[in-house]
């Protein structure tokens, strides 16, 4: 009988006396566990040669959002691991106190920790942001973090009050499009030219969407989509901007403890709370560790948690994996979970009662 690859493959180890008196499934199970080590070790390596690396000590990052919330617990991070920051919020007080926090961080007295106080819905006001940024930086940002859409006044990734969709006044539509979506596409559209413009390499711009940029349900029809939006963008300048060495990547945090949560609540509908149920979010802090934790591991799609990266598996469309093997076994199961939601969420519509 002759030796198969496996009985081959034997023979070179020290386990050579098995070669050739193994019954055929314990073959298969062998080149199973070899098939799956080698595509581990190539992913790896792809992965590795493929992904920039981040390391910010040294770069310019921008941070918009960067006086509260996400955005200044983000800044205070990228200080102390030896980066140069700029913040952008709207309210000067804010963005004061925030700079003398992270200038007790700094790694090495070099740095420098600016404020600049804009709006980013105002395209003049974003203009301004990269003008004053090369001005008192003497450079353009390497990395620009999109934490901020309506965050400098609702203090979170974005403005939401939610309400059932007949209960929104149409302005609300257009004032969170504004805000949510326009907010992070307008700095986006100014920092890819500036770096273009300076020819920076492996520069980077990190998208904050949400867990309901990847699912919605009833009382988050003016907030959902406008995150949405931000995931389509990102996914098409992932592709687009390669040509230029620019990397994309996004965030999609749950719940963020935050005053922004608290306001959020004060509308939130009754219906909206029981499908939801008891949320475990984040503080701060812990969102930015998950956020850098993914820019560290060279994801282009980064999640805070199980629920969260389950439904980033099951519609990851044509995004790179976080993993092969993970991604496929995760979507399996996450496919299960979110139908099961799914039903969950439907039978709590049809069983509510209409005020």
């Amino acid at each position: 009988m002759p030796l198969s690859l496996v009985d081959h493959i034997l023979k070179l180890t020290p386990y050579s006396g098995m070669a050739g008196d193994l019954h055929p499934w314990q073959s298969a199970l062998i080149s199973l566990a070899i098939v799956f080590v080698a595509t581990i070790a190539a992913e790896t390596m792809y992965r590795r040669a493929t992904r920039p690396p981040f390391r910010p000590a040294g770069k310019l990052c921008l941070v918009t959002g960067g006086s509260t919330g996400l955005g200044k617990a983000l800044a205070t991070s990228l200080v102390a691991s030896g980066a140069d920051v700029v913040i952008v919020a709207r309210r000067p007080a804010e963005l004061a106190a925030a700079v003398k926090e992270m200038e007790a961080k700094k790694k090495n007295a070099s740095q420098s920790v600016v404020a600049i106080s804009a709006d980013v819905t105002s395209k003049p006001d974003i203009v301004r942001i990269f003008d004053e940024t090369k001005l008192k930086m003497n450079r353009d940002p390497d990395y620009v973090f999109a934490c901020a859409d309506f965050s400098s006044s609702w203090r979170d990734t974005g403005a939401s009050f939610p309400k059932m969709f007949i209960d929104h006044d149409m302005e609300d539509f257009e004032f969170l499009v504004n805000l949510n979506y326009l907010g992070q596409t307008y700095i986006a559209h100014q920092a890819t030219k500036r770096m273009i413009e300076s020819n920076i390499k492996d520069g980077k711009i990190v998208f904050v969407s949400s867990i309901l940029g990847l699912m919605s349900f009833a009382g988050w029809s003016t907030y959902s989509p406008t995150k949405y939006a931000v995931r389509g963008l990102a996914d098409t300048l992932r592709n687009e901007l390669q040509r230029y060495n620019i990397n994309i990547h996004i965030f999609y945090p749950g719940t963020i403890f935050t005053p922004g949560f608290e306001v959020e609540n004060q509308t939130k509908p009754q219906i909206t709370r029981e499908i939801e149920g008891n949320d475990e979010g984040q503080t701060p802090e812990e969102c930015a560790r998950s956020l850098i934790k993914g820019l560290e591991a060279g994801q282009y799609a980064i999640t805070t948690g199980l629920l969260t990266e389950l439904l980033r598996t099951v519609g990851r469309g044509v995004g790179p994996t976080n993993g092969f093997f993970s991604d496929w076994i995760m979507s399996g199961v996450g496919w299960i979970v979110s139908s099961g939601f799914t039903f969950y969420m439907d039978y709590v519509v049809r069983n509510a009662k209409t005020n």
